[in-house]
Order: structure tokens, then C-alpha cells, then sequence
């Protein structure tokens, strides 16, 4: 009898560690302002789960997403407070701490083919982040977000021309609002979780932005969408609070980065593959789709490499070490 209620304590004693353990986790908050069903909501609730189970409870992530707690720029803000522990924003947001950043947002800059090349996405990641770290932050790598559309109320996009005069929300960064600029368009500056309200009072025309946010968040108020090739791979660029990741333990570290690794892998083709259906379920329901045509598009990409000339002259530097890592993972194959 007295070794069955030592067998017992031993067990209860084991189970209230245990509970102890997974209440006493670290804590790890990630806010964004896109919404819970819009990329890349659905991976971060992923990658919670994964690192909870990989760490055995030691890391309990939680979520606040459509601004619940922050909008992507005050989430950002407020790294290294300990409100926040990490941000996945579209990567232009980081320009408003180092405008070198805004390689990550040039026009017809990166392609899918690069950012799924392991050494290139690896030698990318790391000199953004380099150039963060100084300010506490650290990026642990890039989801995609889309092939930029223009999402429009009433005015089909099917010239360069189209373009002028509009009044249209842009991802958040100097290099994307010249560039509209170099097309006489109106750009403004606002998070995805304005865009509707704004689009149904006449504050903007239209919207930058992508197939997701045509189903989750414009609908049916944006009749036109146009794809230009090339025109814009936008990313979200995993930020995280170097101070806060630095003190985890190697084994917790690690686990973040293998499971983030492995979210990233598949995210970008699957993502290709939604953005597909979500734009044919607009379609079914009314809505305009086109491809911009080949000379048109490079009408655009002329004048959107001319206003990203000042960037790359007062960043040759930041252009080279790019080129550089083209070169390597890229040209040669590896």
C-alpha cells in the first residue's frame, strides 16, 4: 500500500511540475494588423502551435491580430518594451528605421524564383537584419504577402496612363510612394485595416495590395483589379526582439528558427496557389480582373526604375551586396 501512494505522489508530484512548467512559459506576444483569416494571420497561429509543441510549453506564443493590440508600425515601435516580442509587417514598414531597408521594397527588385532560393533568401535576411540589429531588432526571415494588384472602385487599370490622377493606398515606404508618384498617381500611406472604410468614403480610389485583401478586406467595394508582372513582390519580414530572443535558451532559439524555416518553405508555394483561387472567387462574384499587357508594363517598369534612382545612387553599397548574393546563390548555381 505504501508503494502504491509513493508511486501516486511521484506521479501527482510529476503532473503539478508539469502544469507549473506550461504556466510559467515564456511569454512570446505577436500583434499585426491583418486579419485573422488574411495571409500571414493564418502561419503565425501556425507557428505558435508548432513552437509550443516543440518546446514542450516552455514558449506560449499569443496572437493579436487587426490591430487588436497594435498596428503593424507601433508594433514595431514598441519592440524591445517587453509589450511585444514579435512583428511580421510587410517589409517596407521597417523603412522608418533604416531607409536601406527599402531595397526590400524596390519595384521589380526580387522575384519569387530569388526568395526561394535557401542561399539567397538566407544571404538577404541576413543584411536586412544587419541593418536592424543596431535598433534591437532581428529578422528571422521572409513570408511572402503577394504579387501586388491594383485593387480599384471604379476605374479599370489597363494603361499606364489609368494610373494618373488616382488616389490610391500604398504599402507604407518612400521607394513605393515615388514610385506612384513617377505615374502622376496620389499615393497615400495607411494600414490594411483602414483601406475599406477609406475606399467606401471616396478617401482613396483604390489600393496596392493583394488578392487576400480583396476578399478579406475590400470586397465588392473594388470592382477593377490589375496585375503588372513583376511590378511588386511584396514580403513580410518576420521581426522579432533581438534582446528578448538572445535571452532564450540555444534549445528554444533553435526551435523557433527550424520551425519558422519550415512554415516559410511551404508558405511561398502555397500562397501562389491561394492568391489564384482567391482572385477566380472575386471574379465569380462580379468582380474585373486583368494582366497588364507586356508594353505596358514596361512603360511602368521604366518609370519606376527612374524613381528608385536616387535610392540606388545614395545606396550603391546596399545594391552591390544584393548583387553580390545574386551573384553566388543565384548565377553560379548553388
Amino acid at each position: 500500500m505504501k508503494a502504491c501512494w509513493s508511486k501516486a505522489a511521484f506521479w501527482m508530484t510529476t503532473l503539478v511540475v508539469g502544469w507549473a512548467s506550461a504556466a510559467n512559459g515564456t511569454e512570446m506576444i505577436i500583434t499585426s494588423e491583418i486579419p485573422l483569416a488574411t495571409n500571414p494571420s493564418p502561419y503565425i497561429e501556425q507557428f505558435i502551435t508548432e513552437v509550443d509543441k516543440r518546446t514542450d510549453g516552455a514558449i506560449k506564443g499569443k496572437y493579436f491580430p487587426a490591430s487588436q493590440l497594435y498596428n503593424d508600425r507601433d508594433g514595431l515601435a514598441a519592440l524591445g518594451t517587453g509589450a511585444v516580442h514579435m512583428v511580421w509587417p510587410v517589409s517596407s514598414r521597417l523603412e522608418q528605421f533604416d531607409q536601406r531597408v527599402g531595397i526590400a521594397s524596390l519595384p521589380f527588385a526580387l522575384t519569387t524564383e530569388e526568395m526561394t532560393n535557401a542561399c539567397f533568401a538566407n544571404g538577404f535576411t541576413r543584411q536586412i537584419s544587419g541593418y536592424l540589429e543596431p535598433r534591437g531588432m532581428q529578422i528571422l526571415g521572409f513570408l511572402r504577402t503577394a504579387d501586388l494588384i491594383f485593387l480599384m472602385k471604379d476605374h479599370d487599370i489597363q494603361t499606364v496612363a489609368d494610373l494618373k490622377g488616382q488616389k490610391i493606398r500604398v504599402i507604407g515606404g518612400q521607394i513605393m510612394l515615388d514610385a506612384m508618384r513617377s505615374v502622376q498617381a496620389s499615393p497615400i500611406s495607411m494600414s490594411a485595416s483602414e483601406m475599406s472604410a477609406a475606399l467606401s468614403q471616396g478617401a482613396i480610389d483604390g489600393a496596392m495590395t493583394s488578392p487576400a485583401g480583396w476578399v478579406d478586406v475590400l470586397g465588392k467595394t473594388a470592382k477593377y483589379a490589375t496585375l503588372a508582372p513583376g511590378m511588386g513582390l511584396a514580403t513580410s519580414a518576420v521581426t522579432v526582439d533581438k534582446q528578448w530572443l538572445d535571452a532564450l535558451p540555444d534549445a528554444q532559439k533553435k526551435a523557433i528558427q527550424e520551425v519558422l524555416s519550415e512554415i516559410i518553405a511551404r508558405q511561398w508555394k502555397e500562397t501562389v496557389a491561394k492568391d489564384k483561387a482567391l482572385i477566380d472567387q472575386m471574379v465569380g462574384k462580379g468582380g474585373h480582373y486583368r494582366v497588364m499587357a507586356p508594353d505596358e508594363v514596361n512603360k511602368l517598369k521604366e518609370r519606376f526604375l527612374a524613381a528608385g534612382e536616387g535610392f540606388r545612387n545614395k545606396h550603391a553599397d546596399v545594391i552591390a551586396q544584393l548583387e553580390k548574393t545574386r551573384q553566388e546563390c543565384i548565377h553560379d548555381g548553388k
